[in-house]
């Protein structure tokens, strides 16, 4: 490598002195990389889940994406291929403190890819903030004049970053990829100070914004408490930048260790872009559930078998608990060829309706082959039941005579008989 002395394998130079004086320990040694494992893969599956169920939602709605759909899902896509990017380097050594990690690790080309890919990623999920903001609340003035300077002010912060990346972290002509171009590199940390103040202001301003609209609406219990989960994320996320800032100023001035400082500092960096694209996406959430999840075959299959189950047990319980039980009722009987003051019990109680219906001398031929007894528990418009087992009454001949429970009828050809 450029610099080092004839003979010196530079595979065997720690990148900084150890202050304890120990020597490099480049194979073992406290590492970063599985923090970074850790938080990325579990951040990246909630972040996608999130970004799918707005997807769907919006889809399902609107049967379109708007641009703040577009640039959440822009900004999650470009936030994995940076952290695959710090994961790689992780992996090859860069995870460790500075005095445990050789010179030879630093490789300038993903570091290139990641410094270049970090700006996009971070303009992406904060534009789809502030597109969602003037989607929603575009009519207000101060809401469009908040918005569009958010725009512009990150435009501007991360563009000129992309400028002086580009400028000062690639080969010139006659250069290799190697220390000198990495030496080069690290000069840029101002403007890295500089583009993250500009990301904390943004971030306190998105976070901020939403208070004074939220204060003029009349919102219902789970809904404040839903926006309680979002604006805690949403604090968390602020939280993020400013701790990413702290290191930021840290690795470029002080620090004593900036291998072990910059893992940190890329830490916060894609915590801060999926935490964002969380917050993003929350407020999508309930539309998932009433405009896709509830209307699905599978749910409607659920719901359908739950209220089944229950009107099951609702029906058992009431006729185990409530319902009477039933009482026999002996058939007429007809002696003789005909009917002669046929007697029809019910209870203790006796109606003769042969005479009445005069029908005592009726031929038992002229009976109809069908009779068909119909035994009912329906009130009489003349009389109520008082209760299981009580006895109806019925008015019969200008008087009242007591029946047992139930409306009992037999038809029979030439009249009807009742008991």
């Amino acid at each position: 490598m450029e610099g080092l002395p004839p003979g010196m394998d530079p595979s065997q130079i720690p990148f900084a002195p150890n202050p304890s004086g120990a020597p490099p320990d480049f194979e073992g040694g406290e590492s970063l990389t599985p923090t970074v494992l850790g938080t990325g893969v579990a951040f990246i599956i909630i972040a996608g889940l999130f970004v799918v169920s707005r997807v769907i939602t919006g889809l399902k709605k609107s049967r379109k994406l708007f641009a703040d759909d577009w640039l959440c899902v822009v900004g999650l896509i470009i936030g994995i291929a940076q952290w695959s990017c710090l994961y790689t380097s992780m992996s090859k050594g860069l995870g460790k403190h500075s005095w445990d990690v050789p010179i030879t690790a630093l490789t300038v080309e993903i570091r290139l890819a990641d410094q270049l890919l970090g700006p996009i990623t971070h303009f992406a999920v904060k534009a789809s903030l502030v597109f969602f903001f003037l989607r929603l609340f575009g009519t207000l003035t101060w809401v469009r004049v908040t918005c569009y300077g958010l725009l512009t002010l990150t435009f501007l912060a991360y563009g000129s970053y992309e400028v002086v990346v580009l400028a000062f972290c690639i080969p010139r002509p006659g250069e290799e990829w190697g220390n000198v171009v990495l030496a080069r590199c690290a000069t840029t940390a101002p403007a890295t100070i500089a583009v993250n103040v500009c990301a904390v202001v943004a971030d306190l301003a998105l976070f901020i914004m939403p208070f004074p609209i939220i204060a003029g609406l009349t919102l219902s219990r789970p809904k404040k408490k839903g926006l309680l989960v979002v604006f805690l994320i949403g604090f968390l996320v602020v939280v993020t930048s400013v701790v990413g800032l702290v290191y930021r100023v840290r690795v470029s001035y002080y620090t004593i260790d900036p291998i072990w400082d910059g893992g940190n500092v890329a830490i916060t960096a894609y915590m801060e872009v999926f935490g964002t694209v969380i917050v993003a996406c929350t407020p999508a959430l309930p539309g998932l559930w009433s405009n896709v999840l509830s209307e699905s075959a599978f749910f409607s299959s659920l719901r359908s078998r739950i209220l089944g189950s229950r009107s099951r047990r609702t029906g058992d319980s009431n006729v185990s608990g409530s319902m009477p039980t039933a009482r026999t009722y002996p058939p007429p009987t007809f002696q003789n060829e005909s009917i002669s003051k046929t007697s029809f019990r019910t209870g203790s109680q006796r109606e003769l309706v042969g005479e009445e219906d005069g029908m005592d001398e009726y031929p038992l031929k002229t009976i109809q082959k069908t009779m068909s007894v119909n035994v009912s528990r329906a009130e009489n418009n003349d009389g109520q039941t008082g209760g299981d087992g009580d006895a109806r009454r019925k008015k019969s001949n200008g008087g009242w005579e007591e029946l047992g429970e139930g409306n009992h009828e037999s038809t029979i050809k030439g009249g009807n008989a009742r008991w």
